[in-house]
Parts: structure tokens; C-alpha cells; sequence
């Protein structure tokens, strides 16, 4: 009780200082192009960079309340100007292989005149049942109070057993033919939600040497469903020592219909037949050739599918670092590449269309993926490039860090570089790297200095010329524990 009387006597202070800072941002030059929204949003790392105005310009966006959890406190409270508060209760426990993030919030309002405080249960209740059946109800409450989860997880990746709920971070599906080095940026950095991965050894219930890994970005509105089953067909050729280590494997990831009507996208699914075999294999790392042939069906169609081939190496060392270095060739017309890199969810039909990869250009890419669960740490570096008569072309560099765990003063960040080199610029690899020509910069950051917390999110955009546009947003919370 005397931290909740402590948190509400910090919270005018709170609402003073918000206020101060909005003033100041009234008081600059209105900028049209400028989202008056939240801005705490990843690129799309395929998507081309917004056209910039020439000078250097910075802009200004007012975020009313973030869009979830960033503290690394027990209780925290946020405010914003006009008394709106909300208090949050976030725990953590870890028992063995287990650990589980709570984030269970209490919203009202605070009136100063007369003064008074409303306090809003809305999200404790449970929803009216109406007509639902027992089962559709169940479901209903479950999805209701799951939102008080952040993330749950047992084991880790590669593990006889590795179950992950929550936002889903550094994710690579066999050798990556389909999903490889994903993360859900289409939730924001502080929002949370109910994606579900299972990577499951199946020795365990007596199939030998069979392996399911199953993807899904959010359980209740799923834009992303992946599955792959996998394992050793000739292990029992025990004379055949080197043929009973060839792996086999299927997969296959589709968005449903309903989702890609409604976001105005095709409706594709895409299936990949993959082989890999091992060139070194022990405790603590496994590199393997592979070879892929993949598959990508529209409007259902699945007897004229269009076709492409991949092969190349990856490996993972122990469950922590995943690696791949591949060459793809389209052999049929209408053959996408990367459709579920991060922030899929927010491409236009202009974007999917440049996915496409023509016939006769080769495609290059190696990623790199690192996944420390344990310190909540996520680090992501691809760079790819096209091939076409002779000459490479079309490079591309993003790189990114994932922080959920308190660095010092930085609470939690996420920080994305990306580098394109469009074919009228002529810039060669490095070369383009040491420059800040058609380079998009975002970071979104969580600092700490009690009792306050600071959310800071930074969008920069750099033009041909390395002309530069910035878009800034804040918000104060106020931390108790």
C-alpha cells in the first residue's frame, strides 16, 4: 500500500514534466509528412527508403502513452498530461528450464480539480459470455487473461524440448529456406504478444530421430504460420555410416486467406523440400551442406506452383548461434524471396512485388542470428546481393541488436541499421558501408535513472546524399522498485 501512495504522489510530477516537453513541441513548425502517432517501429528491411527533403530536418512526434512494458521494475507507473496513469506488477520467476514474465496493469485516471482517481478494471473482468458454447468461452477467457503473460519458456532452442510464448525473437527454421533469422517487428519493441514456438525432438516419445519445429506470430490473429518435420531416413543403414547422417527435411509457412484479403495481399504458400548433410557435427557446433528445393503455391493453386532452388552451408552453435550462407535461383516465373523477413506485416503490394526474383539473376545472402534467451539478448546481421550477366548488383546490408534486460542504465533496446545500394548509385560493398548514403537508422530505447524511466524512440533517414531526417519521440513513466 505505501508504494502505491508513493507512486501517486510521483505522478503529478510526472504529468508536470510531460506537459513542459509538450509545450515545446506545439511550439515548433508543424511538419505534414510527420505521424502524430507512436513511431517506435522497426523498417521494413525490403521495403524502399521514404523520399527525403533536401536539408537536415528534425521532427517531432508525441507519444500519448507507450505501447507496453520497457522497465526493468517490479512496479512501475506511466503518466501522461492530461491524468491518465497506469500502474504495472511485472515479475519474474525462473524455476530450472522454466521462466515465465508476467505484466498484469491497473489504468485510471487522476482529476485535479475537484481531485479524484477512477480506476479502470476493464481488463481484470471477465468478457460477457452471451451465447458462446462452453468451449468457445473457455477460449475466450484464455485469450482474455493470457495478455497478463509477457513470455513463458522452457528449455532452448535445439534442446530435446524448447517451447517459447510470447514475441518472437531471432527464429531460423532448418537451414532457413523459409524462415530464417525472423523477429516479430510488427509488434513494436515494448508491446507484447502471443506468438508460440515449439522445437520438439521426437526420440522422446519413441520416433527416432524425428524432429518438429512449428511458428506461429500471434496464437489468435496468426499472419504467419510455419511448420517443418524432419529427420534421418537411412539411420537404420548402420553399415552405411555416411548415408545414415544425411537429414531430410519438409516445410511449409502460409499466411491464412482471411488475413491476406484483409491486408490486401496475395494469397501464397510456399513448401520447401530440403537435404543437408553434416561436415562437422559435436557439442558445441554443427555446419552442414544443404540444398533446397522450394515451392510457392497462389490463390491455392497448388498444381502450378512457382519453382526455385537454394543450397549452400549453415550450422548453429549449441542454442545460441545460427548461420547460413546460401545461392538461390528462380527457375519458373513469379518466385519470391524473403516473404517473411521482419516486418512483413507492413508491406505494401508495391513491396511484395519487389521480392520477386527474375529469371536468370542469381541471389546471394548470408545471415547470422544470436539468441542469448537466458540474458534476453538478440542480435540479427544479414547482408545478401543480386547477380545478373556477369555483374553483382543490388547489395544490402541490416543489422540489428535486440536488448530485453537492463545494460547499465539502458533498460531494454532495439537498434536496426540498413543499407541499400540502389543500381543508380554504383557504390561497391564496403565502399557504400563507410558511407551514410541510403542508410535507414531506428533505435527505440528504455533508460533508466530513478524513480523515472524514459522511452526514446529515433527513426534517421539518409538520401543519396547522405542528407539526413530524423523523427523523435518520448514518454516518462515513474518507477518505484
Amino acid at each position: 500500500m505505501k508504494r502505491l501512495v508513493c507512486i501517486l504522489l510521483l505522478l503529478p510530477l510526472a504529468f508536470m514534466l510531460f506537459g513542459e516537453a509538450q509545450e515545446g513541441i506545439d511550439q515548433l513548425p508543424p511538419a505534414s509528412d510527420v505521424d502524430q502517432g507512436p513511431v517506435f517501429q522497426e523498417m521494413d528491411p525490403l521495403a524502399p527508403s521514404p523520399e527525403m527533403d533536401q536539408g537536415s530536418v528534425f521532427q517531432w512526434a508525441g507519444l500519448p502513452f507507450s505501447s507496453g512494458e520497457g522497465g526493468d521494475g517490479l512496479l512501475e507507473g506511466e503518466a501522461t498530461s492530461d491524468g491518465l496513469f497506469r500502474l504495472r506488477f511485472k515479475p519474474d520467476l525462473s524455476v530450472g528450464k522454466f521462466s515465465i514474465q508476467f505484466d498484469v496493469a491497473l489504468q485510471g485516471q487522476l482529476h485535479f480539480d475537484p481531485f479524484d482517481i477512477t480506476l479502470n478494471f476493464e481488463e481484470w473482468l471477465p468478457p460477457d459470455r452471451g451465447e458462446l458454447s462452453s468451449f468457445d468461452y473457455a477460449s475466450l477467457l484464455f485469450r482474455h487473461y493470457s495478455r497478463f503473460i509477457r513470455s513463458m519458456q522452457w528449455g532452448a532452442p535445439y534442446q530435446d524440448f524448447y517451447l517459447r510464448w510470447g514475441k518472437l525473437l531471432s527464429i531460423t527454421m532448418g537451414d532457413g529456406a523459409l524462415i530464417n533469422g525472423y523477429y516479430d517487428a510488427g509488434a513494436g519493441l515494448w508491446a507484447s504478444r502471443p506468438g508460440l514456438e515449439l522445437m520438439v525432438d521426437l526420440s522422446s516419445v519413441n520416433v527416432a530421430n524425428v524432429g518438429f519445429h512449428y511458428v506461429v506470430n500471434d496464437v489468435f490473429d496468426p499472419a504467419l504460420i510455419a511448420w517443418r518435420l524432419s529427420g534421418n531416413p537411412l539411420l537404420r543403414y548402420e553399415d552405411q555410416t555416411q548415408l545414415s547422417q544425411l537429414e531430410m527435411g519438409f516445410s511449409f509457412a502460409h499466411t491464412p486467406p482471411e488475413v491476406a484479403r484483409s491486408k490486401e495481399w496475395p494469397n501464397l504458400a510456399f513448401f520447401a523440400a530440403d537435404a543437408s548433410y553434416p561436415l562437422l557435427r559435436n557439442k558445441l557446433l554443427n555446419i552442414n551442406i544443404f540444398g533446397d528445393l522450394i515451392g510457392q503455391t497462389k490463390e491455392g493453386v497448388f498444381f502450378k506452383p512457382a519453382m526455385g532452388w537454394r543450397w549452400g552451408i549453415w550450422g548453429h552453435s549449441a542454442s545460441s548461434l545460427v548461420f547460413n550462407a546460401s545461392i538461390t535461383n528462380a527457375f519458373t516465373p513469379g518466385f519470391y524471396i524473403d516473404y517473411y523477413s521482419p516486418g512483413f506485416e507492413r508491406r505494401n503490394a508495391q513491396g511484395i512485388e519487389e521480392l520477386l526474383l527474375p529469371l536468370g539473376t542469381t541471389r546471394l545472402d548470408a545471415t547470422i542470428s544470436m539468441a542469448l534467451a537466458s540474458r534476453r539478448i538478440f542480435v540479427r546481421s544479414k547482408m545478401a546481393s543480386l547477380y545478373t550477366d556477369g555483374s553483382y548488383h543490388s547489395y544490402q546490408f541490416v543489422a540489428g541488436i535486440h536488448i530485453e534486460r537492463r545494460v547499465f542504465n539502458i533498460v531494454s533496446l532495439d537498434f536496426t541499421y540498413e543499407k541499400l545500394y540502389p543500381t543508380t548509385m554504383g557504390e561497391r560493398f564496403f565502399e557504400g558501408l563507410l558511407t551514410l548514403r541510403n542508410v535507414v537508422l531506428n533505435a527505440s530505447a528504455v533508460l533508466k535513472m530513478k524513480p523515472y524511466t524514459v522511452d526514446l524512440g529515433l527513426s534517421t533517414n539518409f538520401d543519396d546524399q547522405g542528407t539526413a531526417t530524423f523523427t523523435l519521440s518520448t514518454a516518462v513513466r515513474v518507477t518505484i522498485l
